[in-house]
């Protein structure tokens, strides 16, 4: 191979080992520019990055989409919700669930929302981020969303995703909870 052969390669991938740093920074500038992010009740939004056996998973999601509200738990039903929601996202299968041949282990799990901290908020939002490592991410054809069934008033999830066959943006909706590629 000659110097012109190798350089354009070495640019891909340093593009792609850059590409999740500059969706975080073109996510907080958007956030920046509106006072927070979009926030639609119904609709979640997803940024997926698998890179070699590691996928990362950010979502935001209205907890009206998770709760039915957005304000504090009032009732005993209410304060149960919101108790078994807390417990429930402490796990990432409680979001998604891959191909059992993919054979991903759960690395982390970190949630959080002012709701959950007792904070009253205009527009209140479950934020998550997820890392799993698949021993076998060749196995990795497509993704399942539990989360959908656990909340029927969460219609789709916006997804945008970088993984081995480049970038996509698209819609999962409730009627058909997989992501597949």
């Amino acid at each position: 191979m000659n110097f012109l052969t190798k350089k354009p390669m070495r640019s891909s991938r340093s593009l792609l080992l850059c590409l999740p740093l500059l969706m975080s920074a073109v996510h907080i500038h958007a956030a920046d520019h509106q006072g927070h992010a979009a926030h639609s009740h119904g609709l979640g939004v997803l940024e997926l990055v698998i890179q070699a056996k590691t996928v990362k998973a950010t979502f935001e999601i209205p907890m009206e989409s998770l709760l039915g509200h957005e304000y504090l738990p009032r009732s005993a039903a209410e304060k149960k919700a919101m108790a078994d929601l807390k417990a429930g996202v402490t796990k990432a299968a409680y979001f998604m669930d891959f191909p059992a041949a993919a054979q991903c282990q759960e690395k982390s799990v970190k949630t959080e929302s002012a709701m959950f901290e007792g904070k009253k908020s205009e527009h209140a939002d479950l934020d998550a981020e997820l890392e799993f490592e698949c021993a076998k991410p060749e196995a990795l054809t497509q993704i399942e969303f539990p989360l959908f069934a656990k909340h029927p008033r969460l219609g789709s999830l916006k997804v945008d995703m970088v993984g081995p066959k480049g970038q996509k943006s698209l819609t999962v909706k409730a009627k058909d909870p997989v992501l597949r590629w």
